[in-house]
């Protein structure tokens, strides 16, 4: 799960609000921007508090994974030394006592499949209702920021605003990530701001 939330192209104006000089007879020219989305995500406070919140949802996943693991250990170490004290004690104890004891152990085992598979079925369903919040998290991001992009691009005068990665070359000064990250900022100035995303139930490793 990736902890910035990434876009592949943002469009700050609608064509009917765009402002152009237009000439007799020549097509309208369109001044376009650029952003660093990523950028806005990983330094602004609205992109922050909702990386904390996909932070959140990966590590209540990998808090509880390793919380059945251990589970899981101590089973094992309870077999193997119930199998041990078989092979030390087995010439002496009664057949009744062998048989009880193995009995034992492949109760435990039996035990510990279950365990095991229903700990990897629960896992898959606490990752797959992680990776729905996660998208959730980043639809909201994106209905935040993309008003403010608007309102960063109008005030400078821009009628497009384009994703930075899909542009080859990139001058500095249609760059207008700096600014979105700080009217970002006055919009949300902390990081406290966004909704916490609902906790993940605890879920066993694969």
């Amino acid at each position: 799960m990736k902890k910035t939330l990434l876009f592949t192209l943002v469009l700050a104006c609608a064509a009917a609000g765009l402002a152009v000089a237009q000439e007799a007879g020549s097509p309208p020219t369109a001044k376009i921007a650029v952003i660093d989305m990523p950028r806005v995500s990983a330094e602004s406070a609205l992109g922050k508090s909702y990386a904390a919140q996909l932070e959140k949802l990966q590590t209540d996943i990998n808090t509880a994974a390793q919380a059945k693991q251990t589970e899981l250990q101590k089973m094992d170490a309870t077999i193997q030394s119930l199998q041990e004290e078989l092979q030390k004690q087995g010439a002496v104890l009664s057949q009744d006592a062998r048989d009880a004891k193995q009995q034992e152990i492949i109760r435990r085992g039996r035990d510990r499949q279950a365990f095991l598979e229903d700990g990897q079925a629960e896992i898959t369903r606490m990752r797959d209702r992680a990776q729905q919040q996660a998208q959730a998290i980043n639809n909201e991001f994106q209905v935040k920021i993309r008003p403010i992009v608007e309102e960063v691009a109008k005030a400078k005068g821009y009628d497009v605003v384009l994703d930075s990665q899909v542009a080859y070359t990139i001058s500095r000064e249609f760059d207008i990530t700096r600014d979105v990250i700080a009217k970002a900022d006055e919009t949300t100035p902390s990081a406290s701001a966004a909704p916490a995303a609902p906790a993940a139930p605890s879920a066993p490793p694969e």
